[in-house]
């Protein structure tokens, strides 16, 4: 009788195996250089056992933009203003009959407002390569998943 609860015992924990071909498992990055994830107090996984998704590394994508910025506006209107007057006086030596010579000089000088248009804006469109900055730091907890009788981890993304 015994014989046949082990049996059964087997069998049922290969059912329940089969069932779930993998496990969820929580980690912490303890290094980046070499990358090392801590899994349990005794368990620290490397770079052989784990295999990474986008989610957890930078990678580069192509992306389509069609945009405008925003205008926008200096004032750079701005003037001056001067006046003023120059009398200049003059006498001729040698002066026999007392003659004198006076000359008058007045100006006037106004610089009137300039204004200059620096509205400005500009069009982005077409494709153009950006890079998304996943990439896993030490103190990160993650969130892996077991393969299934293998030693195969993999991460899938960041918990926040």
């Amino acid at each position: 009788m015994a014989d046949i609860i082990e049996v059964i015992k087997k069998a049922s924990k290969e059912a329940e195996e089969q069932s779930s071909p993998s496990d969820v498992l929580f980690g912490t990055v303890v290094s980046v250089n070499p990358i090392e994830i801590q899994i349990e107090q005794k368990l620290t996984l490397t770079k052989e056992f784990l295999i990474f998704t986008k989610n957890v590394i930078d990678y580069e994508v192509e992306v389509s933009l069609n945009w405008k910025t925003n205008d926008k506006t200096l004032n750079t209107n701005h003037g001056h203003s001067l006046t003023g007057s120059i009398e200049v006086s003059s006498t001729i030596n040698p002066n026999t009959n007392n003659q004198t010579i006076n000359n008058n000089v007045n100006s006037s000088i106004n610089i009137e407002n300039a204004e200059i248009d620096v509205s400005r804006n500009h069009n982005i469109s077409g494709t153009k390569s950006i890079i998304i900055h996943n990439a896993l730091k030490q103190g990160d907890k993650v969130i892996l998943m077991q393969q299934r009788g293998g030693q195969k981890f993999v991460v899938l993304d960041k918990i926040y």
